[in-house]
Order: structure tokens, then C-alpha cells, then sequence
């Protein structure tokens, strides 16, 4: 979780307001011409490389350039001939030297074509096909892969052999300096520590100095270009390694690290290679919310690890935390929340912070639950601060116990930093639950990096500012929430823990709804007591769908009206369903006519649009005639879902028209 405080940000979402770039083109061409000198490889003496090489994507349209002068080595990126990403250094010290060699000239030894598929928790298990081209470059001794995709690129450096001390890196990514830039914003040092910022916008050259934290910041951060096409840049692969964060500097954020001049120590399995540094591109919303590169670039599960997966198990959890009262973590109050689990069709129940302290006799209470859930068919999670699972054998110890009771997972609380120490511990924790055949959700952490593909048992975690936020004072504006689904949730799932109806700060009822098919998690954990839901006449209209909610999906299409922090709406199918969900991040009414017609035969399915009404909600069928072109309203800060339930006897993705 993130910390527990009332501290504020000091920062009002909305208040950065993005100023269209007003520079003459001809400006524009002279800076970029004036780019590319200042880099061009010196005439060729013998000590340098006097030819670029070129690494194209698959069909072309993506292209990376690579050359070398008497200053070092640099890269571009360009699409379909445009330049996204200038001429930008690459660079990685060991013990203060620079691996690259500076009068070593390039060296193109591999190239390889890659085309894999494979399957993913978030997906449904749905098979994933993708494509690049790898391509491996020598400067001297040292070797750098490129992975160009037709959507991006991503290159990282080879380690020398045996124990290496990092001590930093030069890798730049150059950009025009007049981007949309989003990024998240916290104003104290938590902000790097639990990810758990606020997204907002500038400009890309005022990253260094818009945070008073100062010029770090921390991944991804996704850009609009001129044409309105999307950039971000992250990392993939995170493992034995330093997480990386963006020191930006003016128009040209360079890698950054935790640990700064003192440096860490890597050693791993010849070959060893830094993670990937990834740049992906999207031509629009939709393409960025179905980008794959991170999950791609992440190695596959280990199958002796993972020969027995069955234990892995997606589901809605009930939990009781975020709205405890003087009956939290009382052993009959928890019955009752399995009970609720149980009515509402659940899957888990989340037992949290305190546990182990408020029961004296912990394991046979503990116990006493899990076999309780077992007669409800409802699995228990457990909490647990990580401060106490450092040490190895301890955290073994804790683990075989939680195996022998039969917990179903475990939420690892407040790494609260992406070190190279805390990257190792995140990763052994991993392989020892999988070991136990237990499932993960970390808190008080860093975003993903795709390591879900690696180790299928990490469920969800959190590096996200979620829903706790709504009782420390700090409540999350709409227009956060209308980020969330473009920025955070591409690098992988998020426990945002959505639905807090009696807590919503300045959203309503439809939105919190909304958000409970938005923020992807294939561990959902509901915000709102479950004994609420139940108990309360005002959601008896939700419950059908509650019993239903999907927490994995088979498909994602992002509408066109969607703009990043202003509104949301993301159809998404489960099955043969659609839900058709929509938050309005702005703080004024407004009218959208959304267009469904990539749903074919829609008169195969039943409608129903429920949306704000007073204090409670509204739910209105919709007739198979209005569901190629429906116009809905959303109330200020509101939000809205169309449930489409397929007819009884459709065929899972008969209806389905291919969307581009």
C-alpha cells in the first residue's frame, strides 16, 4: 500500500495546463539540422565509424539508426521516415569506465527474425502473436541488442563476464522538446518510493523543472506528438538489475538510477544484459492500449517452476480494509465477509494489515477461515509487511506455513523502493512462492515491467495511486482516473482496488462503477464492503453485475471520443459479452455519441446502460436497433457502463468484426 499519512500533493490535477507549441517550421528544421550536425561522425581517421547502420522493423516502417563518432555512439528512431527520437547517446558505466569504446567502429554481427506466441493472464489466456527483428551491434568489445518492432524499439547493453559495478548510464532519449508529456506527480519522497502519483501533463521540455521533488521522474512517460500519435518510454525485463528512472534534462531525459554515484553490483548467468529500454509508439488510444512490446521482451516462465500452474486463478476479492470500523479483522466479522464473498459470486477474500497482531493465537484462527472459505468456495489472502521477509529463511519459514494452512496468496506490502536489493528480493519472493504454489500481489512498489509473463503467480501490483488514497485526505480527481487506463495500466495490471461508493471524493456512483472494469487487475479487489453492497436497496441494480464482473479480458477497443485524462471509454469483451465503460475526467456534463458497429449482429444481445441518478443509479435497457450508434450523457466527474449480454445460444466471437 502506499504510505499511510495525510499528505497532500500540493498539486490540483488539471492545474498544468498543456500550451500548444507555436514554433515557425522553419525554426523547427533549423534545431534539427543543427541536432544532426553537432552529431555526424567525424571524417573517417581510422579510429572511428564512417557509415551509419540502419535496423528496420519487420515491414519497415520502423527504423533505428546507429553511429559513431569521436564522441560516442548515438541512435535515432524513426517511423515511416519521420524522426520521433533525435540522435541520442548510449552509454553504460562499470567502475567509472565507460563500456562502449570510443575508437571501436560499429559492427553489425546478427540479425534475426523473431515471431513467438504466447499467453498472458490479463488476456484471458488468450494467445498473443508478435513479431521484430533482432539485430546485435559491436563497438569493440561490447555488444548491444535492438528489438525493432512495426510499433517500436527496445535495445539493451551485454555485461562482461563475471561481477560488474554499475555506476551509471549515459542513455538518452532526445526529443523535439514540444510533446504532450504525461507523468505522475507526487511531492514528497514517496513518489519514487510507491509510484503512487497523480497524472497529469506539460510539455516534454518542462519535465526537468515542473516537480518540486526536482527532475526525476518515474516510468512510463507517454507522449502526444504533432500528429497525434503516441510515444512512451519505460523498461522491460526489470530482473538483477536497478529499476530505471528519467532524469529529465531540457528535451533529452537520461536514465536514472536509485542508488546514483555509489553504483550496484550485477552478476549473473554469460550472457548477462541490462533490461531492455524500451521506446513504443501507437498510432493512436486504441493501439496504445493493446501495445504488447513490455510483455514481449519479457523472457517466458520457467516450466519446472511452473509445471503445476492450476493454483493460478484470477478472481474478485472482497476486502474490508479502506472501510474499517471496530469490527475489523474480528474473526466472526471476517466469516461474514467470506459469507458476502460466497452471495456475490467472489472468488477471494483479503484479510489485511493487523492480523498477526490482533489474533494472539494467529495460525489456528487463520486456519479456522481458510476452512471456513473452503465450505463457501472462497480462497483467502493474507498480508504481510515486507520489511520481515528479508531474510531468506524467515521468509521461507512464513511461506510453508502459509502452504500448509492453504492460503491461495499473499500481498507483499512496502518494498517502497526499485534498488537493485529490493529488485532481487522481489524476484527470489516470486520463485519461492511459485515454489508453494502460492499467488502475489506486491504493494508499496514500482510499476510493472512485464515480469508477469516471466513469473505467471504475480497476479497484480499496485505502483499506482489508488483507491486508499480517497481516506488520507488526498481524494483522486475524475480526471486521474481518465489517465490511469493510457499511462500506468500499459505496463501491466494495477490494484487500484476500484469501488468505493461510500468514500467516491469528487466522482459519482456511475464512475466508481466504471472504474471496476477499467482498472485491470486480474486479482480485483473491490474497495466497498461487500456487506454494504449486499445490505444497501440503492445497489441492488449492480449486483447481477457484480456476480459477473470480469476481471480478465479477450478484447479491448479504445473509442475514438477518448482523451487522455479527459475521458475514458474502452469497450471490452469477456466471452461472448461486451461492457462499453466510460469516465468522464472533466468537470463538466457531457454528450457522446459512441459507435459500436465493430459488434456485429447486435440484436444478438441484450442491453442495459446504467448510469447517474441522484445519489444511486439508473438502468435502462437499450434496444438492439440503437447499439450501432448510441448517444449517452455523463454527468460531471460521472461515469457510465453498457452491459451487451450475448442471447443464450451464441457462439463465443461469432459477433465479432475485426477492429483496426
Amino acid at each position: 500500500m502506499t504510505q499511510r499519512s495525510n499528505i497532500s500533493t500540493g498539486l490540483k490535477s488539471g492545474s498544468l495546463l498543456y500550451a500548444a507549441a507555436t514554433f515557425h517550421v522553419r525554426r523547427i528544421a533549423l534545431i534539427a539540422l543543427l541536432q544532426l550536425l553537432l552529431l555526424l561522425p567525424a571524417p573517417f581517421t581510422g579510429q572511428c565509424s564512417a557509415q551509419p547502420l540502419v535496423l528496420k522493423s519487420p515491414s519497415g516502417a520502423v527504423s533505428v539508426q546507429v553511429i559513431k563518432n569521436n564522441q560516442g555512439a548515438f541512435y535515432s528512431v524513426s517511423k515511416n521516415g519521420h524522426t520521433l527520437i533525435q540522435p541520442s547517446l548510449l552509454g553504460l558505466d562499470i567502475s567509472g569506465k565507460p563500456l562502449l569504446e570510443t575508437a571501436s567502429p560499429l559492427e553489425l554481427v546478427k540479425t534475426e527474425d523473431v515471431k513467438e506466441a504466447f499467453q498472458l493472464l490479463k488476456n484471458n489466456n488468450a494467445q498473443l502473436r508478435i513479431s521484430y527483428k533482432k539485430y546485435k551491434v559491436r563497438i569493440g568489445q561490447s555488444l548491444i541488442e535492438f528489438a525493432i518492432f512495426d510499433n517500436g524499439c527496445a535495445f539493451r547493453y551485454q555485461l562482461p563476464k563475471g561481477k560488474v559495478h554499475i555506476t551509471g548510464e549515459q542513455t538518452r532519449f532526445t526529443l523535439n522538446g514540444d510533446e504532450r508529456a504525461w507523468f505522475f506527480e507526487r511531492t514528497n519522497d514517496w513518489k519514487l518510493k510507491s509510484y503512487a502519483g497523480l497524472w497529469m501533463q506539460t510539455r516534454s521540455d518542462s519535465l526537468d523543472k515542473i516537480s518540486p521533488g526536482g527532475p526525476v521522474q518515474g516510468k512510463p512517460v507517454v507522449l502526444q506528438l504533432a500528429d497525434k500519435s503516441y510515444l512512451f518510454i519505460t523498461e522491460a525485463a526489470l530482473q538483477g538489475y536497478s529499476g530505471m528512472r528519467l532524469r529529465a534534462e531540457r528535451n533529452a531525459p537520461s536514465v536514472d538510477f536509485t542508488e546514483q554515484a555509489e553504483g550496484f553490483d550485477v552478476q549473473g548467468p554469460y550472457p548477462s544484459f541490462t533490461p531492455w529500454r524500451v521506446i513504443g509508439l501507437a498510432k493512436d488510444l486504441n493501439e496504445l492500449v493493446n501495445h504488447s512490446m513490455i510483455e514481449s521482451l519479457n523472457p517466458p516462465p520457467d516450466p519446472g517452476l511452473y509445471k503445476e500452474p492450476d493454483y493460478i486463478r484470477p478472481g474478485r476479492a472482497v476486502w474490508s480494509w479502506i472501510t474499517r470500523d471496530d469490527r475489523y479483522l474480528d474473526p466472526g466479522f471476517e466469516k461474514e465477509l467470506i459469507s458476502a464473498a460466497a452471495e456475490l459470486g467472489f472468488e477471494y477474500t483479503l484479510i489485511d494489515d493487523g492480523w498477526e497482531q490482533k489474533w494472539i493465537n494467529k495460525w489456528p484462527v487463520l486456519k479456522e477461515l481458510i476452512d471456513f472459505g473452503k465450505t463457501k468456495k472462497v480462497g483467502v489472502w493474507v498480508w504481510k509487511d515486507s520489511k520481515f521477509l528479508r531474510d531468506s529463511n524467515y521468509r521461507d519459514a512464513f511461506l510453508d506455513t502459509l502452504q500448509q494452512l492453504g492460503v491461495a496468496g499473499i500481498k507483499i506490502d512496502f518494498m517502497n523502493s526499485e534498488a537493485k536489493a529490493l529488485i532481487d528480493f522481489e524476484t527470489a519472493f516470486l520463485k519461492a512462492a511459485a515454489k508453494r504454489k502460492l499467488m502475489v500481489n506486491f504493494h508499496g512498489c514500482q510499476t510493472s515491467t512485464g515480469e508477469y509473463r516471466t513469473y505467471p503467480n504475480e497476479l497484480t501490483r499496485e505502483g499506482i495511486r489508488g483507491m486508499e488514497l480517497n481516506i488520507m485526505n488526498e481524494p483522486l480527481p475524475a480526471s486521474h482516473n481518465a489517465a490511469l487506463p493510457f499511462t500506468r495500466l500499459i505496463t501491466g495490471p494495477g490494484d487500484y482496488t476500484p469501488g468505493l461508493f461510500s468514500k467516491k471524493g469528487p466522482t459519482t456512483n456511475a464512475h466508481q462503477l466504471a472504474l471496476l472494469y477499467l482498472m485491470e487487475s486480474p486479482l480485483q479487489c473491490i474497495a466497498e464492503n461487500p456487506l454494504t453492497l449486499l445490505n444497501n436497496p440503492r445497489f441492488k441494480p449492480l449486483l447481477p453485475l457484480l456476480r459477473k464482473l470480469p476481471v480478465t479480458w479477450d478484447e479491448r477497443v479504445v473509442l475514438p471520443q477518448s482523451r487522455i485524462g479527459e475521458l475514458a471509454i474502452i469497450a471490452k469483451r469477456n466471452g461472448r459479452d461486451w461492457y462499453v465503460v466510460a469516465v468522464n475526467g472533466q468537470e463538466k456534463e457531457i454528450t457522446r455519441t459512441l459507435d459500436l458497429s465493430f459488434i456485429r449482429n447486435r440484436s444478438d444481445y441484450k442491453g442495459t446502460l446504467i448510469n447517474d441518478q441522484d445519489n444511486g443509479f439508473s438502468a435502462r435497457p437499450v434496444h438492439a436497433e440503437q447499439q450501432g450508434k448510441i448517444t449517452v450523457t455523463l454527468q460531471p466527474s460521472g461515469g457510465m457502463v453498457l452491459c451487451l449480454e450475448a442471447k443464450p445460444g451464441i457462439k463465443e466471437g461469432r459477433n465479432l468484426k475485426k477492429h483496426k
